[in-house]
Order: C-alpha cells, then sequence, then structure tokens
C-alpha cells in the first residue's frame, strides 16, 4: 500500500475498495495535461512521424483521468486577453464597416454595411465593458489561490473510479474523510476555500442514480 504525505498506509480508494490506480490530484492533473497534449501531438499531421508515433504510445500507457480542467486548482486567467482582443477586432471591423458605408452610402446595400457596423460596434462596446470585471476575478483568484492549493494538494484521485477523496485527518471542514467525491465537488470545494466559487454546489455523489 502506498504511504501518505506523512508516511502513513494510503487508504485505499472508498469506491472500489482499491490502492492500485491511486494518483495525489496534483499528480492526476498533470498527467492528464501531459496526456491532452500528447493527444494534441499525435493528432498534428505537421508533426514528425516519430513525434506522433511516441505521443500515440504516451497516450495508449497514460493512466485514465478525467480533463485537467475538471481537477483544476483555479479558473483560468486568459478572460481579460480575451475580451480585449475581441473588443480590438469586432471594433475594427466596425470602423472598417462605417468607413466603407461613408464611401458606398449611395448604394443600395449600403444600410446593411451601417447595420453590420453598430452590431459589431456594440458588441464591441459590451466586450470591453466586461474587461473590469475580468480584472477584479483575477486578482481574486490571485488572492485566493494560495488557500485553495493547500486543500487541492490535499486529494487523491482514483483512476479506476474517477472520483477524489481526502485521507483521514486531511479532511477541510464539512467533508468527512474518504468521502467519495465527483471531480466538479472536489473543485467546488477547493474554489470556495479560495473564495473564487460562481457556481452552486454540485449534487452529491451519486444523486439521481436508482
Amino acid at each position: 500500500m502506498l504511504p501518505d504525505r506523512s508516511g502513513n498506509p494510503l487508504a485505499a480508494c472508498p469506491r472500489c475498495g482499491h490502492a492500485d490506480a491511486i494518483l495525489s490530484v496534483p499528480a492526476a492533473y498533470h498527467s492528464a495535461r501531459a496526456t491532452e497534449w500528447a493527444g494534441h501531438v499525435a493528432r498534428d499531421d505537421d508533426a514528425s512521424i516519430s513525434r506522433r508515433h511516441a505521443a500515440r504510445m504516451a497516450v495508449n500507457a497514460a493512466l485514465p483521468v478525467v480533463p485537467a480542467r475538471e481537477l483544476a486548482v483555479a479558473p483560468g486567467n486568459d478572460e481579460v486577453v480575451g475580451y480585449g482582443c475581441l473588443g480590438i477586432v469586432l471594433g475594427g471591423v466596425a470602423i472598417i464597416m462605417i468607413v466603407v458605408y461613408g464611401a458606398t452610402s449611395s448604394g443600395s446595400g449600403a444600410w446593411l454595411l451601417l447595420v453590420v457596423g453598430f452590431v459589431t460596434g456594440l458588441v464591441c462596446l459590451l466586450s470591453l465593458l466586461q474587461i473590469p470585471a475580468a480584472v477584479a476575478r483575477r486578482q481574486l483568484v490571485k488572492a485566493g489561490r494560495p488557500a485553495a492549493t493547500a486543500v487541492w494538494q490535499l486529494g487523491w484521485y482514483c483512476c479506476r473510479c474517477a472520483i477524489v477523496y481526502f485521507q483521514i485527518g486531511e479532511a477541510p471542514p464539512g467533508v468527512a474523510p474518504g468521502q467519495p467525491l465527483t471531480p466538479a465537488q472536489f473543485q467546488h470545494i477547493v474554489w470556495t476555500v479560495g473564495g473564487y466559487a460562481k457556481t452552486p454546489p454540485p449534487p452529491a455523489f451519486g444523486a439521481g442514480r436508482r
């Protein structure tokens, strides 16, 4: 039986009762990312045959893990860049449409250019208005990430059952040691500790099953 972080025997998965397919959540997360990257290389026609072959072997040999985003310690921080780029692109399109409309205002289809320019300009404005909220959320995630990471690192993932659980003495308040958690439940617990969970808690494990 594998040891936990304190050198004590690692409790087996509470669902299947085995400990031969257990990974720490950080290890499972990085394994999922590596597998996803290998899958991307395996499908890349521009990669060499040897690289694609090696990538396929890596994918086939990897332990089954849920997508990395389902075990992420925090949401991605690319919203600011995304809204900014979208606003710039749409703003450019709106300007072009208005300029073209000014040059062809006598044409029968000129009104369509004006409508397209107005709509893209409006979407551009809405995108730019989202940036302050995205910046505030990025700062919130940055501030809460250390606390969230401390809990995230204590989770254990069963590759056979696709569940997460905590060892005795390591579970955060409100979570029973050995309680099976779906990745969504575990992530919500971690993000709540970090102060940036913005969705209601997912259903309890097994809810709705008969």
